[in-house]
């Protein structure tokens, strides 16, 4: 831990008053780096992989309860909206909250920015909401915008299922979706950024898409190769071809891997039955 960074402290953390009877209690904590670790047990690799720089701890009481304050700088808006959706599950927004957040009495996450935001309650009930609402705000009322752009341009809309959309950016952020090998085998090196989304078949059956833009085409067709060569054993290849190859899981699921230009169109968890789907349009 390091003293906590003057600049942000003062332009962002609310002290006191920011509900009737609310102040700040105890001195703010910053972590950096590695030293998320000492914050956050199990979680921190997600978070470095994304592109994380600091953390701001602040806690507040109004004399009976708690509530603590986590703002998670990170170093683009994009890796903020990554951890974001990493973490809000199925969003379950407070509309008194005026960015994108999923809250709930226990926890309010919210995202603006390059910054990933969350208000800790200790407390059981809903008793505590107003105060929770009225932190964040304050909070969020000192972070710029910093908008990310359409981050799922590459995803094709079509028959997408709302709400499933994630970002990844490395072997950690991918692994609860699906493992095609061991270490980084997309190449993403914490620096590319990969969609992905969930999605429903002609049968009315769902599979996963993930799309990745890589620098060049050569770099996108060594990424290729290297998947190709280096599959987890679990998957087995059915059909190759230059541009990609089909293969099937251990649960008999099919999957499709296609190189266009300088994108990697990956689909996955299809029906044994199922056609393959159309590509449809991603933007390169």
């Amino acid at each position: 831990m390091a003293a906590a960074w003057p600049a942000l402290s003062q332009g962002i953390l609310p002290l006191e008053d920011f509900a009737p009877g609310w102040k700040t209690s105890g001195l703010p904590r910053t972590f950096i780096q590695k030293d998320l670790f000492n914050h956050i047990d199990g979680g921190a690799e997600l978070f470095l992989e994304f592109g994380f720089e600091k953390l701001l701890v602040q806690s507040y009481t109004d004399g009976k309860a708690e509530l603590t304050l986590e703002l998670y700088e990170m170093t683009e808006p994009a890796a903020a909206l990554g951890i974001f959706l990493m973490n809000a599950g199925r969003e379950s927004p407070w509309p008194e909250i005026p960015v994108r957040n999923s809250s709930e009495d226990a926890q309010i996450a919210a995202v603006k920015g390059r910054f990933f935001l969350k208000v800790n309650n200790f407390e059981s009930g809903a008793v505590l909401r107003p105060a929770m609402a009225a932190l964040a705000k304050a909070a969020l009322a000192g972070i710029a915008d910093d908008p990310t752009g359409d981050v799922f341009a590459s995803l094709p809309g079509q028959k997408r299922i709302s709400g499933s959309e994630r970002l990844i950016r490395g072997p950690v952020g991918l692994q609860p979706y699906f493992t095609f090998g061991e270490g980084d085998i997309l190449g993403l090196k914490g620096k590319i950024f990969g969609a992905l989304a969930d999605y429903k078949g002609d049968d009315g059956s769902t599979f996963t898409r993930l799309i990745v833009v890589y620098p060049s085409s050569s770099a996108a067709k060594e990424v290729l190769e290297n998947l190709r060569a280096n599959l987890d054993p679990y998957l087995k290849i059915t059909a190759t071809r230059p541009d990609g190859f089909d293969f099937v899981d251990f649960q008999s699921k099919r999957g499709v891997v296609e190189r266009r230009s300088g994108i990697l169109d990956i689909r996955f968890k299809m029906g044994a039955d199922h056609s393959r789907p159309p590509l449809g349009k991603t933007s390169q």
